[in-house]
């Protein structure tokens, strides 16, 4: 049997288990002997926002590190086609992430000034996902350049441009190496190369190590359950306005049964508005089996990023195609580089429909983007690709508000190293069907989830990059994760903020000799957010506020009692989570801080263990959210030599006797001192202002400075 033939078995024997897929084991075919070899500390493979963001940690914590990047420059689909930051609240971002940012930010408010749409983006709200003047929006090269000056700055870092991982060295469950091979513009494989390393990050978007290596993984959706409502086969109206049905809502047909398709990919094609019909970036000539049934446009496009240029697909979402996900995640680059002519044939023919049928001739591929590569992106939009099994699954109830929330954020979760807050976002999974589309009357595309509403801050846990049985290698993209929890997480600040991990755990797990799975989760944490980077949500606590440091830390143990629905409801129900009042995700490090509140943050900031012998005030009844906490304080109050809880006892003849411990009272700083105190048992040191009343940004800082 041919190798060609032996492969394309091998991926049917794969298609054909469905859901939960694993790689299976393959008898490698020797390599050359005469392979150039060399070694660093860290090998990242992707110069995904992911793998730079994994580089830069690591190469700033002083390890040499390799980055490997299949197309000719850094930022994977930030510069070939994504041109935004998709989120939903520019404060989420952070690290890397926010760095790049900056970096664009600066870069159009001095270079590129004088553009109109900067210009106008001045006075726009600073919150606007397509604000160029903020840097949340930008052409395809700057993000490359920018990134690739980021690496430079990093130091220590070594990058390979035009390579692809094909195979791994190991050492029984160990990764010890990686062999790539060099890719040229046309795709074709060629020269082999060896680089060994003490940690392996795998940051493409297929996860191709996990197959090379044996590493279980998943492709494709899992059945419907009690914590996945909204996995398998599915059909939804996420539409408002339509008659008979209300918003996201599921509709018959849906199974909820697993298989093993993927969202639809595309490339993400950057347009440019000429002005005119007869430029020379037009489609002379239809493509092979262009097909204008297929497209649809809407001449009203305007210029979203400086340069008249703007994303073709986020306008439209004419670029989409089905059918060809789990193919290409399964695939070799032989394979994948046809499936690359299927999706550029089918993507520059909705381009000619755009510039003929569609009523656009002006509108062309952009003259100085991707000049080496005929104006098309580098890349291929991957959404989603292998899922390994990880020490911790991240599924729809870890995101969900509702589900295991409280109404506002996902559960806690205190071994975060990552936030998201984008809504599950998944496009079709099956191309067009027999089912009409409630508000068009078309084909209905199913598997298709625009669920915002239920959407909350959410926390990703470290465990999701380690795998269960393998060492050596983390994978920030590939994470541990169902198909549902996958369509939120795609997005590449999430991404990014987890390959900045990656490389802070790698760069700990060097100098500490431990094995990854045995790193302190804290340690990893510390370093993070002395990096700046944010792993619990917040809307108004910037990462060079006072209280930064010890809002994270104290907010991961649950210490932060802000997350009340109650305290900030909204009167109708929210399209988004930009629709909520902001103040339901805020700190409010300057407000006063009560009784109730500094009870909490105490004991669970400290840690002590909960102490509950009776209700023992008429102001702190059970369910009260301070109950358990000011309870807790009474007991070790009544256990000290020197009680420090106060409390009034009133008594009137013939009633019964009231005790108020006054949970909405302010704490000074005199008294949280002392409370701090009586539960260490020791003299802590005076606060500076003991007579003021204490901020909540002032008592999350001296309970932290307990914990260091």
């Amino acid at each position: 049997m041919s190798s060609r033939m032996t492969r394309q078995f091998l991926i049917l024997i794969i298609l054909l288990r469905g859901i939960g897929l694993q790689a299976e084991p393959v008898t490698k075919t020797s390599l050359p002997i005469q392979i150039s070899s060399s070694t660093y500390d860290v090998v990242v493979i992707g110069g995904t926002p992911a793998g730079v963001a994994a580089a830069i940690a690591a190469g700033r914590a002083g390890k040499s590190v390799i980055l490997i990047e299949q197309s000719p420059v850094l930022g994977g689909v930030h510069s070939s086609g994504v041109i935004r930051l998709d989120d939903l609240y520019v404060e989420s971002n952070s690290g890397v992430m926010e760095e790049f940012r900056q970096r664009v930010k600066v870069y159009h408010r001095t270079e590129l000034a004088e553009d109109p749409l900067v210009k106008a983006h001045l006075t726009r709200n600073p919150r606007s996902p397509w604000n160029v003047a903020e840097g949340r929006a930008w052409e395809p090269h700057t993000a490359a350049r920018i990134y690739a000056e980021m690496v430079a700055e990093a130091g220590n870092i070594t990058t390979r441009f035009n390579e692809v991982a094909v195979d791994v060295k190991m050492k029984g469950n160990r990764l010890t190496g990686v062999i790539a091979q060099d890719r040229d513009n046309q795709g074709r494989l060629g020269k082999k190369q060896s680089y060994a390393g003490k940690v392996i990050i795998d940051a493409t978007y297929e996860a191709d190590l996990a197959a090379f290596a044996n590493v279980p993984y998943r492709i494709g959706r899992e059945a419907r359950s009690e914590e996945e409502p909204h996995a398998g086969r599915i059909y939804t109206n996420f539409f408002r306005g339509v008659s008979g049905t209300l918003k996201a809502t599921i509709l018959p047909d849906s199974t909820g049964e697993a298989d093993d398709r993927s969202q639809a990919f595309t490339y993400r094609l950057t347009g440019k508005d000429y002005g005119r019909a007869d430029h020379s970036y037009r489609i002379k000539e239809p493509p092979p089996h262009y097909d204008s049934a297929k497209y649809r446009w809407h001449s009203n496009t305007k210029p979203i990023i400086p340069n008249r240029k703007f994303d073709l697909l986020g306008i439209n979402w004419g670029g989409d195609m089905t059918g060809y996900g789990t193919r290409w995640v399964l695939a070799d680059w032989e394979e994948r580089l046809e499936i690359e002519r299927v999706f550029r044939n089918y993507d520059l023919g909705w381009l000619y429909y755009i510039q003929t049928e569609g009523g656009s001739p002006n509108i062309g591929l952009p003259d100085d983007e991707f000049t080496d590569n005929n104006n098309v992106p580098y890349r291929l939009y991957v959404r989603q690709g292998r899922r390994i099994h990880g020490l911790y699954t991240l599924n729809e109830s870890d995101i969900h508000k509702d589900l295991r929330g409280n109404g506002l954020r996902g559960p806690l979760n205190s071994e975060s190293v990552a936030i998201g807050v984008y809504g599950i976002d998944a496009h079709n999974v099956q191309a067009p069907t027999t089912r009409k589309e409630p508000r068009s009357g078309e084909g209905a595309a199913e598997g298709t989830l625009h669920l915002f509403d239920v959407t909350g801050p959410y926390q990703i846990p470290y465990g999701v990059m380690v795998p269960e049985r393998h060492q050596g290698i983390l994978f920030p993209v590939g994470i541990s994760s169902t198909h549902v929890a996958m369509c939120t997480v795609r997005m590449e600040p999430v991404w990014c903020a987890l390959g900045q991990a990656a490389g802070v755990a790698a760069a700990l797990a060097i100098d500490h000799d431990l094995e990854l799975a045995e790193l302190p989760v804290q340690q990893i944490q510390d370093e993070l957010l002395k990096q700046g980077c944010v792993l619990f949500f917040y809307t108004d606590l910037p990462r060079d506020a006072p209280a930064f440091e010890a809002a994270q830390k104290l907010s991961l143990l649950g210490a932060v009692a802000n997350d009340d629905p109650n305290r900030f409801r909204v009167d109708a129900p929210a399209a988004s989570l930009s629709d909520l009042n902001k103040k339901a995700y805020s700190f409010r490090p300057d407000d006063s801080v009560t009784m109730g509140e500094f009870a909490r943050m105490a004991v669970k900031g400290l840690q002590v263990p909960i102490s509950i012998t009776a209700a023992h005030f008429n102001d702190v009844p059970r369910g009260h959210y301070a109950f358990k906490y000011i309870e807790t304080l009474y007991d070790y109050s009544t256990q000290s030599h020197e009680p420090f809880l106060d409390y009034e006892i009133h008594r009137k003849p013939g009633k019964k006797t009231r005790v108020f411990v006054h949970p909405d009272r302010k704490v000074t700083g005199a008294k949280a001192t002392e409370i701090l105190s009586g539960l260490l048992r020791k003299k802590i040191k005076r606060w500076s202002d003991p007579d003021a009343n204490l901020t909540r940004g002032e008592a999350v800082q001296l309970i932290y400075q307990q914990l260091e």
